[in-house]
């Protein structure tokens, strides 16, 4: 990392630039008052900055907030550490969102230790692990996304339809929305969120009463709100039928054991 001290005695700078080349961290620029301490930063955009509080000109809370508000254009801001023989100005530096506050005399573990944390504040975020976690008992269970068939809200809850079973979570529907959306998931209704990558069919049992039959070999459907329809067709690869009209009611009727018999659609959407 490359790190720029503020500082106006020269004995403190030289003491926390051999702490900081300890901990494989780079000293570009030195600065006596708050003043050189922005224009350096705004000219070299370093990964850390350590403030002294008691500076001339600008003091170091000053400088940190000036940082934190973006007024040099730096794009993500430098991580900040006061190093300072004052105690006084813990809470204010905290909350200006600093990484650590080290009292004089310094002491190489807690610099390495104030280094540590920019470095993890620094690192990119991991990428989120595709898996759901969901109350079973007395622990998390884990589900892939692509088990999950169907999420349906009932009474206050959330049931998570899976292949291994069904899971009540005490959560609204539009908790899972966002989590599940980009695995594919479509909200087909107020009262379902479904997974299209587990629905076998689209079914007209009427003109305007559509529903998906999906692939858990139990002949479950799922309602599909007329309201949603348009969106839904947008959101699928849909190859228009050409020659004659759809009949649903007619198809709703052949094949298959449903003997015309059409599924209980669920809660009601207007």
């Amino acid at each position: 990392m490359r790190a720029v001290i503020g500082d106006d005695e020269a004995g403190a700078r030289g003491h926390l630039r051999a702490l900081l080349s300890d901990c494989r961290v780079r000293t570009i620029a030195e600065c006596a008052a708050g003043e050189q301490v922005l224009a350096a930063v705004a000219s070299t955009t370093p990964d850390l900055v350590c403030l002294d509080v008691r500076m001339p000109g600008l003091d170091g809370i000053e400088v940190a907030r000036r940082l934190r508000a973006g007024s040099l254009g730096v794009p993500a801001g430098p991580g900040i550490v006061f190093t300072t023989g004052y105690a006084d100005y813990a809470a204010a530096a905290f909350e200006l969102d600093a990484a650590d506050y080290l009292l004089k005399p310094l002491t190489a573990g807690r610099v390495a230790d104030a280094v540590r944390r920019v470095r993890a504040r620094l690192a990119p975020p991991l990428a989120p692990v595709p898996r759901l976690f969901v109350p079973d008992g007395d622990h998390q269970a884990a589900l892939a996304p692509e088990t999950i068939r169907f999420v349906e809200a009932r009474d206050g809850t959330s049931l998570v339809h899976a292949d291994d079973g069904v899971h009540a979570v005490r959560a609204p529907l539009t908790r899972f929305e966002p989590l599940l959306a980009s695995h594919g998931f479509f909200r087909t209704h107020r009262a379902y969120l479904v997974n299209m990558r587990r629905v076998r069919a689209l079914v007209p049992w009427s003109r305007h009463v559509w529903s998906l039959l999906m692939d858990d070999g139990k002949e479950t459907y799922v309602p599909v709100a007329k309201s949603r329809l348009a969106a839904l067709r947008r959101s699928v690869i849909w190859v228009a039928r050409t020659g004659g009209s759809l009949n649903g009611s007619r198809i709703a009727g052949q094949g298959g054991d449903r003997g015309g018999r059409e599924p209980r659609p669920g809660p009601s959407d207007r």
